[in-house]
């Protein structure tokens, strides 16, 4: 049997690292969501946009996430709307990518050439 822990570890990690290649500094939150200051998984460091707080949920093989997968298609963006609530959306790594390199090409540091 798989730890929970374990593997939310993993998958947090995952992600650190996908936005890390890219040249944004991103780090895991130890112990986030037992502390009341550090509620989600992971946050990256945008210069012009500032810290983007990320909640990561992973499931084996994809269950849950199936219609997710089924509502977006080919599309860039899902938008989920619930009555009375503010929308939240759903994209692709590469769609996120896309809408962030502006700020990634912002981020070089002058002083020393390296990417923030």
């Amino acid at each position: 049997m798989v730890n929970v822990k374990k593997k939310g570890n993993r998958v947090e990690y995952k992600i650190v690292k996908l936005f890390e290649k890219e040249g944004y500094r991103a780090r895991r939150q130890p112990m986030s969501g037992a502390i009341i200051g550090l509620p989600h998984d992971v946050v990256v460091k945008i210069k012009g946009l500032g810290e983007l707080n990320i909640e990561v949920k992973a499931r084996k093989g994809g269950t849950g996430f199936k219609t997710i997968n089924k509502w977006i298609g080919s599309a860039h963006l899902l938008a989920l709307v619930e009555d009375f609530e503010e929308p939240k959306f759903v994209m692709t790594w590469t769609t996120l990518k896309r809408i962030l390199e502006p700020y990634l090409e912002d981020s070089v540091d002058t002083a020393s050439n390296v990417k923030r």
